[in-house]
Order: C-alpha cells, then sequence, then structure tokens
C-alpha cells in the first residue's frame, strides 16, 4: 500500500491499525493528448460532500468531522470548495448533457477526456462492454 501511495503521489497517514487516510491533489484541468486542448478532468463535484443526499451528509456529519469524511473534494491548497461552486459545476454538466433514446444495438464511442461520460438512473436488463485504450495520467 505505502509504495503505491508513493508511486501516485499520494499522501496518506495511519490513523491506527485499520484506518488509514489519504490525501491527493488532482488537477482540475488538462492538456488532451491529440488535440492540445485544455479540458475539464476531474471529479470533484462527484466527490465533494454537497453531492450526497442531504440526510446522509448530515447523518455522517453528525458523527465525524468533515475532515475525517472517507471522501470529500478541497482546493488544492486543502481550503474548502464552496457549495456554490459545486452547484454551477453541476448546473452545467446538466446544460451540456446530451440524452438520446437507446435503441437495441446501439453502440457509443467517445473520448472520455472531451466527452464526460452520463451517470443517469437506468431500469431494465442491459449489458456494458467496456474497451479502455491508452490511460492518460496527468
Amino acid at each position: 500500500m505505502t509504495s503505491y501511495c508513493c508511486n501516485a503521489g499520494i499522501e496518506f497517514e495511519w490513523k491506527d491499525e485499520k484506518n488509514l487516510r489519504t490525501r491527493q491533489v488532482c488537477q482540475a484541468v488538462a492538456a488532451h493528448p491529440k488535440t492540445g486542448e485544455m479540458v475539464w478532468f476531474n471529479q470533484a463535484h462527484l466527490f465533494h460532500i454537497s453531492s450526497l443526499k442531504p440526510e446522509v451528509r448530515e447523518s455522517l456529519l453528525s458523527m465525524i468531522h468533515e475532515e475525517e469524511l472517507p471522501r470529500n473534494a478541497f482546493y488544492g491548497d486543502g481550503s474548502k470548495i464552496e457549495s456554490s461552486v459545486i452547484e454551477e459545476i453541476q448546473e452545467i454538466y446538466q446544460q451540456e448533457a446530451i440524452l438520446f433514446p437507446w435503441k437495441e444495438g446501439d453502440l457509443l464511442m467517445l473520448d472520455n477526456m472531451l466527452v464526460a461520460h452520463g451517470r443517469q438512473p437506468f431500469v431494465g436488463k442491459r449489458k456494458v462492454v467496456v474497451g479502455m485504450a491508452e490511460p492518460f495520467c496527468a
């Protein structure tokens, strides 16, 4: 575990024999490896505490301090990201979303740096097959 964290640039601290705290500063944007275009490339809006349902968030915060949460996002300097900033990011994702009716046999291929894949709820049977190409590390 420690060698993985060191190689990945992840700070770590053993809180006790069974509990490990990790911290990692990740980029907000990255240069696309083919186009050179600077693109939004992170998931702060998914990891931020405000993305939890209010009752889950309140329950967690009644038991532990925000700094002890198992998952949260902060600015690179460690300061809190305002919920209003996360809300604006989520609104932009909604504004830019492209929804379409899937039909049997449909296939979707995308560049996940240029187009974030969807996270809409789904009901029914489906088969998801994922093929990955060259990984990108900023």
